[in-house]
């Protein structure tokens, strides 16, 4: 009777260790398929524009371009860490600080994507657009 009690105990343990294993690595895959996705929506849209070889050499010399900066852009914030902690001090929080700097992130973020898709923009033929 004891054995079985202790042979019960073991399984449900065992049965709960596997299921919480089991949830956590599909969580972290969920966002990863959806970039997949993505990635193969472009994809599709771009073979529908029928890009001649040209205008191909010139997308990837673009994504080229792009990847080397955000390449930059990633080694200066890793550097840049410690500006966040200039917020928080011991008097407190300078909350209008932060939001000055998020929002000029943001700004920042938002007009290098616009500068991409202009320069994406300007690849295509005026009947592709």
């Amino acid at each position: 009777m004891k054995t079985l009690k202790t042979l019960t105990i073991v399984a449900i343990t065992g049965l709960v260790g596997l299921s919480t294993v089991h949830a956590s690595q599909t969580e972290g895959n969920t966002m990863h398929k959806g970039m997949k996705h993505q990635r193969g929506e472009m994809k599709k849209m771009f073979q529908a524009l029928n890009l001649s070889s040209e205008q191909k050499e010139q997308m990837k010399a673009l994504r080229q371009e792009m990847k080397a900066q955000h390449k930059e852009r990633r080694e200066a914030m890793i550097k840049g860490r410690g500006k966040m902690g200039s917020f928080v001090s011991a008097n407190g929080f300078n909350k209008q600080g932060f939001i000055d700097m998020a929002t000029k992130r943001s700004q920042m973020m938002i007009q290098r994507r616009a500068d991409m898709f202009e320069k994406r923009m300007n690849i295509l033929t005026p009947e592709q657009r």
